[in-house]
């Protein structure tokens, strides 16, 4: 793997769980902060994620539909960024922008 940076991709899965994310605060009256939100995930997700060391150390995820998966937790564990790598392509490919209040059943494989 050496020290090469990952490509950081979003899969439509994870696009869509960021206009859910901004749609929740535009409706709840705070546009803002729904936005302020997506930019820190995304910007987090390429920040940690790059970083082969980093993407290597999330901890898998332990749900059926979605194997060779790994996870971090960001914004004080309130949200899991799931994502699959492709070293062989020295990829990322983020699935999922979860938040901790949402069912684990409900997480699918979509995009993955």
């Amino acid at each position: 793997m050496g020290s090469t940076s990952f490509q950081v991709r979003l899969s439509d899965s994870a696009l869509n769980d960021l206009h859910e994310i901004d749609d929740y605060w535009f409706l709840h009256g705070e546009p803002d902060r729904g936005e302020q939100y997506v930019r820190n995930l995304i910007e987090t997700a390429e920040t940690e994620l790059s970083s082969p060391l980093r993407a290597q150390s999330g901890r898998p995820v332990r749900v059926a539909v979605l194997p060779d998966t790994r996870e971090i937790l960001v914004f004080k564990g309130s949200y899991k960024i799931i994502y699959r790598i492709d070293s062989a392509e020295n990829v990322v490919h983020v699935l999922r922008f979860w938040h901790g209040h949402r069912h684990v059943q409900d997480l699918d494989a979509g995009g993955a």
